[in-house]
C-alpha cells in the first residue's frame, strides 16, 4: 500500500513539473507597424488587429501589453490614452482622424484595458506603460475572442488605441505565454513485490501440473 501511494504521488509529481514546464513553452512577441503607432498623435486614433493561431489544445495563460518610454507633451487634467481589447477588428493597423476631437472612440466597445494619463508630462523619464492582462482579469476575455474565426479582412482579436492629446513613445509589445491543456499520461504502475511473487509461485505450480 505504501509503494501505490508513492506510485501515485510520483505521478502527481511527474504531471506538475511538466504542466510547469509546458507554461513556458509558447511565448510570442508582437509588434504594431509602425512599431511607435505614429507617436500617438491627438488627431488620429488606431486599431491593431491581430489575427493569433491558438491551437484547441491551448489556452493563453499571460499577457503583457507594453508601451515604451511613453510620455505625455504637457500635463493636462483630461489627457488619456484608451485602450481597448476588440473582437474581430480590422487586420493590421488602421488609424482614423478624429481631428483632436475628445472622448473615447472606442467606448462600449470590447473591453476597457486602460485610459492611462500622463501624471506628470511635459518630457520623456524612461517610463513603460505595463498592462498585464492577469492583474486586469482579462485573460478570459482574451482567450474567447482568440479562438473566433475573423471575417474577410478581419483579426479575430486586437486593440483600439484613442490617444487624447500626443503620447510620445519608442514602441509598443505585447507579448502573449500559452501552455497546453493535454494532461500528461501517467506511467503504467510497475508490479509491487507481492504479486511479482504469486504470479511466480502461479507459474511452478503450473509446471508441476504438467
Amino acid at each position: 500500500m505504501k509503494k501505490r501511494a508513492m506510485r501515485t504521488l510520483l505521478c502527481i509529481i511527474v504531471i506538475g513539473l511538466s504542466a510547469a514546464t509546458s507554461a513556458n513553452a509558447g511565448m510570442v512577441v508582437l509588434h504594431p507597424t509602425p512599431n511607435d503607432l505614429s507617436e500617438l498623435p491627438h488627431a488620429e486614433y488606431f486599431t491593431w488587429g491581430i489575427n493569433f493561431n491558438l491551437a484547441s489544445n491551448e489556452k493563453i495563460t499571460g499577457a503583457v501589453l507594453t508601451f515604451t518610454n511613453i510620455w505625455d507633451w504637457t500635463k493636462e487634467s483630461d489627457d488619456h490614452l484608451f485602450i481597448h481589447l476588440l473582437d474581430n477588428p480590422k487586420a493590421g493597423v488602421t488609424s482614423y482622424v478624429d481631428n483632436e476631437g475628445g472622448g473615447d472612440n472606442f467606448a462600449g466597445q470590447g473591453k476597457l484595458v486602460s485610459s492611462w494619463s500622463d501624471p506628470a508630462g511635459g518630457k520623456s523619464r524612461n517610463f513603460n506603460l505595463v498592462l498585464d492582462f492577469g492583474k486586469l482579469g482579462l485573460l478570459d476575455a482574451l482567450n474567447a475572442y482568440a479562438k473566433t474565426i475573423p471575417g474577410p479582412g478581419k483579426a479575430n482579436f486586437g486593440f483600439g488605441i484613442d490617444p487624447d492629446c500626443h503620447y510620445y513613445n519608442d514602441g509598443v509589445t505585447f507579448t502573449i505565454t500559452t501552455k497546453s491543456t493535454k494532461t500528461p499520461p501517467c506511467p503504467p504502475p510497475v508490479p509491487e513485490p507481492a504479486t511479482i511473487a504469486i504470479l511466480g509461485i502461479g507459474g511452478l505450480l503450473l509446471r508441476r501440473r504438467k
